[in-house]
């Protein structure tokens, strides 16, 4: 079983990187489609620019969450140590995580609603870039389930 501080250690983290991962997708799906530069991907790309926009939203109230929680201060970037600083932090992650979660699932909802360009040109050397961009959403839904393994 993991302590509290390992815990917040590594939620903040992790979903830091998963953030940070789906956005990196939604941005290479984009230039992807804006090089094809066709009239029948429009609605797509709108799409993917707004799915862009509402992770850019979630980036920013994480980073806020950590601005004022998981950090001591801002100058100094340490995270809080005080045990009760940590469950607030916690408590607060929790929250926060359970509100975007919602709004991840209507993102996953909206990706799967439009229509998936060629697979041809969605295929990259690691795997086809729309799959990669419906699990990193999907990863992104699950992580209450990576913070109740953490604290098991």
């Amino acid at each position: 079983m993991s302590t509290p501080a390992e815990i917040l250690w590594r939620v903040n983290n992790e979903y830091r990187k998963r953030l940070n991962q789906a956005m990196t997708y939604i941005g290479l799906l984009e230039q992807i489609i804006l090089t094809q530069n066709s009239p029948d991907e429009q609605r797509t790309l709108a799409t993917l620019r707004y799915i862009r926009e509402q992770i850019t939203m979630l980036l920013d109230e994480h980073r806020s969450w950590r601005n004022r929680y998981y950090f001591e201060s801002t100058e100094t970037k340490r995270m809080v140590e005080d045990d009760m600083a940590i469950h607030r932090a916690l408590a607060r992650f929790n929250r926060m995580r359970s509100q975007h979660e919602q709004r991840l699932h209507d993102l996953l909802d909206l990706l799967n609603l439009i229509q998936r360009p060629d697979p041809l040109l969605t295929r990259i050397p690691n795997g086809d870039l729309w799959n990669m961009t419906e699990y990193a959403l999907g990863h992104l839904t699950d992580f209450g389930s990576y913070v109740r393994d953490l604290a098991n």
